[in-house]
């Protein structure tokens, strides 16, 4: 039933354009890791994500001046705030949204919050920083309140849980389709 969702869902491609930013120095490997299992991700859902090296921390020499367009989203990798009495202590990442829309066009994941949970569950960084990323671009199309009851839109990501198969870290066909609509929209 999920290979056939999969690729009812791949049939139909959007293309999604990510502006990445990775101002935390990710390493290279560890970087390209995490772009393959977020694309991997929002592949499945029928998006075609173009990541796009923004800066030399990122790897590239791209400095991205130009406005956004319509499709594309910011997803800028970071160190956590020090001190930030808004932000949950437990939080890999948070998005901005437009309140009157729900809709973004940034998202940010802190990158030593995410490595520190790949040391202690033991999976890789990259697969994690993914995971969150694909998590933090699900926001910018379905919203800032918006969370699955299972999935990579699940809300609670206790560490029991990274370690779980692939498989478990996908849109749903349902976030899919809404995902794909709100694009289209644009």
């Amino acid at each position: 039933m999920a290979t056939i969702a999969a690729r009812a869902r791949a049939e139909t491609h959007t293309t999604l354009t990510v502006r990445l930013y990775n101002t935390a120095g990710i390493p290279a490997d560890e970087l390209a890791a995490a772009r393959s299992v977020a694309d991997a991700i929002l592949r499945d859902t029928g998006l075609t994500p173009i990541f796009r090296p923004c800066g030399q921390l990122a790897g590239g020499t791209d400095s991205c001046d130009e406005p956004l367009k319509r499709s594309e989203v910011v997803v800028r990798i970071i160190d956590a705030p020090a001190f930030n009495p808004t932000l949950h202590p437990d939080a890999f990442g948070v998005t901005y949204l437009v309140r009157e829309t729900n809709r973004g066009w940034l998202a940010t994941v802190f990158a030593d919050r995410i490595g520190a949970a790949a040391e202690r569950v033991r999976v890789d960084h990259g697969t994690l920083l993914g995971r969150v990323m694909a998590h933090e671009i699900g926001h910018l199309l379905l919203g800032i309140d918006y969370h699955g009851p299972a999935g990579v839109m699940r809300a609670e990501w206790p560490d029991d849980s990274l370690n779980r198969d692939a498989d478990d870290w996908r849109f749903s066909m349902l976030e899919a389709e809404r995902m794909q609509r709100v694009l289209e929209s644009l």
